[in-house]
């Protein structure tokens, strides 16, 4: 079960993200879990400068969230014209449809890598800021503390992870880009090549072999 999780992730990675982030804002949530034990053995000191460091990630994740979307931006735009130039452009051949194909599926991982890449954008809660979590930390200062921490992590995990299913998102745009600049690369070699003096003759003459071969 495990490795058919892992091979369908690789060209549906966006499942794989909708089930850990909502794992996720589950375990931002519930702070006195068995698994967030941990985070209670911790001195204070600790605790404080996790948080910050957690603050600080966060806007490290969207600095290259926002580099991230000018990337794909741009590889949207040149898929968008080369899939439509070459639509227009290559010649009719059996592998045609195939091509327009490998095409149409690279824009869609690039169309739904940006979707995702924007959606680390959208408004995550941000732990350990405002004025109610100064008020509460006054009444339980080590207690809200880690609270803070434990949904800081979780929300940078979310953001991080978005940012990994939107790159492979792009990595798989641009593999099925190249399979589909290989068969035209195939087909375009293959056409200027029969269409040549030189191998026009070879073929009619391996049709002539052919053709006494079966009459023996």
């Amino acid at each position: 079960m495990e490795n058919l999780k892992g091979v369908l992730s690789v060209p549906f990675p966006f499942i794989y993200l909708y089930r850990l982030e909502k794992r996720k804002l589950s375990d931002a949530t519930n702070y006195m879990s068995e698994e967030h034990a941990f985070f209670y053995e911790l001195d204070k000191a600790i605790v404080d400068s996790r948080l910050k460091e957690e603050h600080s990630r966060s806007k490290q994740i969207d600095d290259k969230t926002s580099k991230f979307n000018l990337g794909l931006s741009l590889c949207l735009t040149i898929i968008g014209v080369a899939a439509t130039t070459i639509a227009k452009l290559l010649p009719d051949h059996e592998l045609k449809p195939i091509v327009i194909a490998f095409l149409s599926i690279s824009s869609l991982y690039m169309l739904i890598g940006g979707l995702v890449s924007l959606s680390a954008f959208k408004l995550m809660p941000t732990y350990g800021y405002g004025s109610r979590y100064e008020c509460l930390k006054a009444s339980n200062e080590r207690v809200e503390g880690i609270k803070a921490l434990i949904g800081q992590e979780n929300v940078n995990l979310i953001k991080q992870v978005r940012n990994e299913v939107a790159y492979q998102c792009l990595r798989n745009g641009f593999v099925m880009l190249f399979m589909a600049l290989a068969i035209i690369s195939y087909t375009s070699v293959l056409s200027a090549y029969l269409g040549s003096p030189k191998a026009m003759s070879l073929v009619s003459y391996l049709k002539c072999l052919a053709g006494e071969y079966v009459q023996f």
